[in-house]
């Protein structure tokens, strides 16, 4: 019976690792970027911090710049101000949001000199969540962890669209 068990567990890791599997959060950029300047347009904010921590854990000397003092021969990652946006999706009978819906955004883009790596582009993520309407500091605490979450994504979307752009 242990000898079934055993080699059916060693097939199933024989079969996960062999279609390459990974777990989330094991990318790596540092076989295309060394060194990157970075350029945020709110350099004390959650989102900039988190972006700046999973770069260095990818091994990328991050720069920082100024838009006028940019070095040519590094890459320039900018990243424009987050925009978190809520919105009611449903009403419930006493005329209140039930279900509203978040959408955080961010504006990114990847030069190196005059040439454009990654395009002007913006990066959103959205959820939507229930609202209590009999418990007003529960639904501001479930906001703030939602937000939390969709940040986390929001920079690996960003990992994985840097890793994307190839080596250099």
């Amino acid at each position: 019976m242990t000898f079934l068990r055993s080699l059916s567990l060693f097939a199933l890791l024989l079969s996960v690792s062999s279609c390459g599997f990974n777990l989330r959060g094991s990318d790596t950029l540092s076989a295309n970027f060394s060194s990157l300047q970075f350029f945020s347009e709110q350099p004390t904010s959650e989102l900039t911090r988190l972006l700046r921590r999973s770069l260095e854990g990818a091994d990328v000397n991050l720069i920082p710049v100024t838009i006028d003092a940019a070095d040519s021969e590094t890459p320039m990652l900018g990243i424009a101000s987050e925009q978190l946006v809520s919105r009611p999706v449903t009403i419930n009978p006493r005329a209140r949001a039930a279900q509203i819906e978040l959408r955080l955004s961010i504006d990114i883009g990847l030069t190196l000199g005059e040439r454009v790596l990654i395009a002007p582009e913006t990066l959103f993520v959205e959820r939507t969540y229930f609202q209590d309407v009999e418990n007003i500091s529960g639904n501001q605490e479930e906001a703030e962890i939602i937000s939390t979450e969709m940040r986390r994504e929001l920079i690996n979307q960003m990992m994985r669209r840097l890793a994307a752009t190839g080596p250099l």
